[in-house]
């Protein structure tokens, strides 16, 4: 941390990442991040998640820090019980969430100090003073910074795999050997997709050691293995239900990758296509499969170390639907590479040079930075949707509307309602999570009577399959239906929602619309948990949002 660069790089780092941390919130728009503190908050019922798509090691992590929250809160007197504790997420989950992003924020500039420490050690200042540059402005590890999610904090530990992992190597003590195993642990416990560390560390082993000391190498993967077992323990101890959780993801997350018509790498075009006109940019991109090339000339040990994990990782996520998140385990091997090419110009052509690349490199993320927390720090469409039904339609009117579409304000007699029709009152006895939402929708001035347009599992909301309205909007009539909100998304919906929306257009009236685009244009918006580019012609983050009014 001697280096005033390094301190500048964490400042911009850190700004482009807490700019815009809160957006959306009260109201979050990205399913992940609701479904990932639903995980943890219920550590509080029992250790056993009772669900295995993930590890359970980092909703043990969160409900630590919603504890540490707590018990601050308590301390100041903000919250004179864990039930008022339990009352304001409902009430208000601002606080919850936003401990919950700064998780992404920290892993991030952790990220960059380590990587910056380890390049150095090999690669020299230069090299590590650009690696820690193109962490800070990349625009994939800014905008997933902004988002309760693993993938930031994967990245995190890699590259503490990767200082373990070295440090093994160089000492070839067995305490080293140890210190590698937890981290390789604890990657895997946060995200199945470290797996991959293991065979890299074998693999490193193979290129700095050959077969010496291999003992060492089994001791790491004893101690890996217990460390999982340690902070993921009901993923073995239930491991049939865990392989049938990941056997459904596989169906959402992998098969879907084939609809392409693609069977070899079916992803691999999309992946590298965002990480040259997105993700790091076009010249850092080209930085860093010239640094890949020069390690593989020059240090073929050290391009092992490095590399392994971010080839088996990228080869698998190749064979997954495409998500550019995925790419945040890997970005510091591709910072390192990138310092190596930046090295080697300060070599040949001089500091002066190798500044000017660096700096025309940083333009495109840096833009796109730019764009994305802008966009950020402004409203969603679907809160501004929400502000304009609010003010302009009358408390008690029939709203149907989609599953994460607009957060509007459910009436006390709705929730009831729903409750009672789903034979779920008993919920309200037990006092948790409907019970609090219930006493929220009492204190609404201006609330609505909800029906969701799908099918869905909340118990305190009435849903209507799309199949019901097939033949005209009657049943909607028929439930006392004032508005139907629709939210468009980019993709052609199914054949059912389509022919819904038609029906809408027919029958209703549009009354207010809430366009994502400024001035006019049109393309394609922002939307959490997807990847489409935010750009200039975007006003707000979200879906373009329609308001449509049916008479009885």
């Amino acid at each position: 941390m001697r280096d005033p660069f390094l301190v500048v790089v964490l400042i911009v780092a850190a700004a482009l990442r807490l700019y815009g941390i809160d957006h959306g919130l009260p109201y979050v728009y990205n399913p992940d991040e609701v479904n990932i503190m639903a995980r943890a908050l219920s550590i509080a019922r029992g250790l056993d998640p009772a669900y295995y798509l993930y590890p359970s090691l980092f909703f043990y992590f969160l409900f630590a820090i919603m504890g540490a929250l707590f018990a601050l809160g308590w301390a100041v007197g903000s919250y004179a019980s864990a039930g008022a504790f339990q009352a304001q997420f409902f009430t208000d989950p601002t606080v919850f969430y936003l401990a919950g992003r700064l998780v992404g924020v920290m892993s991030a500039l952790g990220t960059i100090v380590v990587t910056y420490l380890v390049v150095r050690k090999h690669f020299g200042q230069a090299a590590a003073r650009a690696s820690a540059l193109l962490i800070a402005v990349a625009f994939v590890g800014v905008r997933d910074a902004h988002y309760l999610k693993h993938d930031v904090p994967s990245g995190l530990l890699f590259v503490l795999v990767i200082w373990a992992s070295d440090r093994a190597f160089e000492r070839c003590d067995r305490r080293s050997y140890l210190i590698a195993g937890v981290f390789i642990g604890v990657g895997f416990a946060t995200h199945y997709y470290m797996i991959f560390l293991a065979p890299a560390f074998v693999m490193g082993h193979w290129a700095f050691r050959r077969f010496d000391d291999f003992r060492h190498v089994l001791l790491t993967g004893a101690v890996s293995a217990a460390t999982f077992f340690v902070l993921s323990p009901f993923v073995v101890l239930h491991f049939p239900t865990a392989l049938e959780h990941m056997r459904a993801n596989r169906q959402v997350v992998v098969d879907r990758s084939f609809d392409s018509g693609t069977s070899l790498f079916p992803s691999l075009g999309l992946y590298l296509e965002f990480l040259w006109s997105q993700g790091i940019g076009v010249v850092f991109f080209a930085l860093v499969l010239a640094g890949i090339a020069i390690l593989a000339y020059r240090s073929p040990r050290q391009l092992t170390l490095w590399g392994t994990f971010p080839v088996l990782f990228f080869g698998f996520i190749t064979y997954t639907f495409f998500a550019g998140r995925y790419l945040n385990p890997i970005l510091p091997a591709m910072a390192a590479a990138c310092g190596v090419a930046v090295s080697v110009i300060v070599t040949r052509f001089g500091s002066t040079v190798a500044a000017a690349v660096v700096a025309i490199a940083c333009v495109q993320p840096v833009y796109s930075a730019l764009q994305i927390d802008r966009l950020f720090a402004g409203h969603d469409t679907r809160t501004l949707a929400r502000e304009w039904m609010v003010a302009n339609a009358e408390a008690g009117d029939v709203v149907a509307l989609q599953s994460y579409s607009v957060p509007l304000p459910q009436s006390a007699t709705s929730f009831r309602d729903s409750l009672a029709a789903r034979g779920a009152t008993s919920e309200l006895d037990r006092g948790g999570k409907y019970a609090s939402l219930l006493a929220v929708a009492e204190l609404e001035d201006t609330a609505f009577e909800l029906v969701f347009l799908g099918r869905g599992d909340e118990l305190n909301r009435i849903y209507m399959p799309y199949e019901e309205l097939a033949s005209g909007l009657e049943p909607l009539r028929a439930r006392g239906a004032r508005y139907v909100i629709l939210r468009h998304a980019p993709r052609p919906p199914p054949a059912a929602v389509s022919a819904l929306f038609e029906r809408v257009r027919a029958e209703g009236q549009l009354v207010h619309t809430v366009s994502p685009f400024a001035d006019g244009q049109s393309g394609t918006p922002y939307i959490d948990n997807e990847d489409w580019a935010a750009t200039a012609r975007l006003a707000h983050k979200g879906p373009l949002v329609e308001i449509w009014r049916i008479e009885p």
